[in-house]
């Protein structure tokens, strides 16, 4: 896989060129290969490579806008914690520092959350709407942008709910393991 790490301006560019978005967004992946069935169907399911040098295989780019990544972070904060703050009174950010993974739990309160950030960040999982911290919330990322390398994607309500559902999982399973390691 190749990283790229990239300021909003070139963001922005690709995403005009590549989807006809004229606006940065948090990441971006293009696949150098086929998935072997096609669609969710497919998805996870690589064909063989067409040559017999394993080091060479890539499964694609990605590319982070990592200060589009920053401000969603503080905008997500202060939305969530100014929500919680006018309800409770109480300040969420030491109690969100060590949480890897949270996901929002009811349909009404995704809407919201929907609403807020509109409907072209719908790809990524409303669990990472509540991680604050820039290195984390990149590494959530990376997550949804391998799962696209690797066949997954969200055009369709369908196959939103495939990818949502298998990104969610290998959160919690990666969170499982790096409690393991501490």
């Amino acid at each position: 896989v190749n990283l790229l790490l990239v300021d909003d301006e070139y963001m922005r560019s690709t995403n005009l060129e590549t989807r006809g978005i004229d606006k940065p967004t948090d990441i971006l992946s293009f696949p150098m290969h086929d998935t072997a069935l096609g669609g969710a169907k497919g998805a996870g399911l690589l064909e063989e490579p067409e040559f017999d040098i394993p080091e060479y295989y890539c499964l694609g780019d990605m590319m982070v806008d990592v200060p589009y990544v920053m401000r969603r972070c503080e905008e997500d904060r202060l939305y969530f914690e100014g929500e919680q703050q006018g309800s409770s009174g109480s300040d969420n950010k030491n109690n969100n520092e060590n949480i890897v993974y949270e996901e929002i739990e009811d349909d009404e309160e995704y809407e919201e959350y929907e609403e807020y950030v509109g409907n072209d960040d719908r790809g990524v999982s409303g669990a990472m709407s509540r991680i604050y911290d820039t290195e984390k919330r990149i590494n959530l990322l990376l997550v949804h942008g391998m799962l696209h390398l690797v066949g997954y994607d969200h055009i369709e309500d369908d196959d939103y709910e495939v990818m949502i559902k298998k990104e969610e999982e290998i959160i919690k399973e990666l969170e499982s393991k790096m409690k393991e390691v501490e």
